[in-house]
């Protein structure tokens, strides 16, 4: 069985021979990994994963940033004043180049999950005000919001209709809409400024037939019925150390998959090997074993992990195949 089909079959809530994996890292260590091996994918080349990652080339505006442990950082606004929306020049989805990085992912791995990354119109406006500002922005100013949003969503839908023409085999938001404590805004206002500018995407996604997946942190558990509403097919990563997988499972039972839940946090970077091991059987067990609904991952493995840990994980991973 060849990864996309294991992937289609996870999301699908069906069992494949085996559970479909990926992992995320700190990116200072990933580029460390990827020097040594000698493939930006060397997840998929060296460790057999079964999920690539790939994104769009749209080069949006940004202000200045900062560089902190492997990240940028954005330090002020792009947007310093709602009058001057008018003035942003953004991106042609029409230009080739964009999907330069797509396609080649794509013709490399043909039997792998190439899932296209791409966030929310609203996430976009959030980087060009920052999040000191966005929040207080929909309120103040929810019909410059809207209009901004609109005219970013009409260029970030070319991407995604794109992308299905090209063979991705699913599409992934990703927006963090969660903190440790739950949800960042209302419901209603997470449907209003964020869904009803994205809720587009999905609808293409599902017209080619491709899955939609979503990335958010946090404590997404009151979340989960909002992504089902604009059904989206799984949930990332469903961070083990705030969301119970257990009580996870008994809210959700088979509604949608989950595209993680392995424990970067805390399990992963601290725990004995043998510790490790069993934690990734117990996910195995209680989200895999039922209906099949995982493909395991994780979010960013901290810089000071040991690698025997990452290993450990990685064979424990492997080990899980279903009867």
């Amino acid at each position: 069985m060849d990864s996309k089909t294991r992937v289609l079959m996870a999301l699908n809530h069906e069992k494949p021979d085996k559970v479909p994996f990926n992992f995320w890292m700190d990116r200072r260590e990933m580029a460390k990994y990827e020097q040594e091996i000698g493939h930006r994918h060397w997840r998929v080349t060296h460790y057999g994963a079964d999920v690539i990652e790939s994104f769009h080339c749209l080069s949006f505006p940004s202000g200045p940033t900062i560089e902190r442990d492997g990240t940028a950082w954005i330090t002020e606004p792009y947007l310093k004043s709602w009058s001057n929306i008018a003035t942003i020049s953004l991106p042609d989805p029409n230009d080739d180049r964009v999907y330069e990085l797509l396609k080649a992912d794509l013709d490399e791995f043909p039997n792998k999950a190439v899932l296209l990354n791409i966030t929310m119109p609203w996430g976009v406006i959030a980087s060009w005000r920052t999040y000191e500002n966005v929040y207080t922005d929909m309120c103040e100013y929810p019909e410059e919001f809207k209009k901004l949003s609109k005219n970013l969503e009409d260029v970030m839908k070319v991407v995604v209709e794109r992308a299905c023409q090209m063979g991705v085999t699913a599409v992934y938001i990703q927006e963090d809409l969660a903190s440790s404590q739950g949800l960042t805004m209302s419901p209603a206002m997470i449907r209003e400024f964020c869904f009803g500018y994205t809720k587009s995407f999905i609808d293409i996604a599902h017209s080619y037939g491709k899955p939609v997946l979503f990335h958010c942190d946090g404590n997404v558990i009151d979340f989960i019925d909002i992504l089902l509403e604009y059904d989206i097919q799984a949930i990332n990563p469903l961070q083990a150390n705030l969301v119970d997988p257990r009580e996870f499972k008994k809210r959700h039972n088979n509604d949608i998959a989950v595209y993680g839940a392995i424990d970067n946090c805390f399990i992963i970077p601290n725990e004995t090997l043998e510790k490790i091991r069993e934690h990734v059987f117990d996910v195995f067990d209680v989200l895999g074993k039922p209906d099949g609904a995982l493909i395991m991952s994780t979010h960013d493995i901290p810089f000071e992990t040991p690698r025997e840990n990452i290993e450990a994980m990685i064979q424990a991973i492997k080990e899980c195949v279903y009867d």
